[in-house]
């Protein structure tokens, strides 16, 4: 018997000296690893679960988090996807709002050009009628003329001298009464420039 002791001794001093040379310090120097690692922000589950995959025990370890991972990126997503159709929708509706401010501004352009036709046509008829009534002076005496053009109003009166020759409108004047001849002078070359 005593002799299996020694043997027993030298299979226990093998055990110790394995768990207190190789086991131990590896252990020490991993967990010494992770937490340096977790400290310095590397996440260690993701990186556990990116090779973890690979192997087929640990496979089944890690596919609950690999579904966890899935459902949250399909949740971002979503969330991306739902972010980016509200902002599509809100686009939408202003391109519609401006959409509707154009065709309201296009109506007043159309609007205002009409108007603007009309005021040509309407001073084109004045100057049409204005010649007319003119060159009706042009035929009549010096005296009835001055006597019809000084009960007109001034600005008509103007524009009426201002379509006749210059001598008929001298003439015109001359039978005017000084003060009205004189009044009416001023406002054509007023309104002249």
């Amino acid at each position: 018997m005593a002799k299996s002791r020694p043997n027993e001794s030298a299979g226990t001093n093998r055990l110790q000296w394995f768990f207190f040379v190789i086991l131990i310090p590896v252990i020490f120097a991993v967990t010494l690893t992770l937490i340096v690692l977790t400290i310095a922000g590397v996440n260690l589950g993701d990186l556990a679960a990116k090779y973890g995959k690979d192997v087929p025990v640990v496979q089944s370890l890690f596919s609950y988090q690999a579904e966890k991972s899935k459902d949250h990126t399909i949740n971002k997503m979503q969330y991306s996807l739902d972010e980016k159709t509200d902002r599509l929708d809100q686009l939408e509706q202003e391109i519609a709002g401006k959409n509707v401010t154009i065709e309201k501004l296009q109506q007043q352009v159309g609007d205002l050009q009409a108007k603007l036709s009309m005021k040509e046509n309407t001073k084109e008829d004045k100057e049409a009628q204005v010649k007319q009534i003119s060159s009706s002076f042009k035929d009549m005496d010096p005296e009835q003329a001055a006597a019809i053009i000084g009960n007109l109003d001034q600005p008509i009166a103007v524009t009426v001298l201002r379509n006749l020759p210059n001598n008929e409108r001298g003439d015109i004047l001359g039978e005017l009464d000084p003060e009205q001849a004189a009044k009416l002078t001023s406002l054509f070359i007023t309104i002249g420039n």
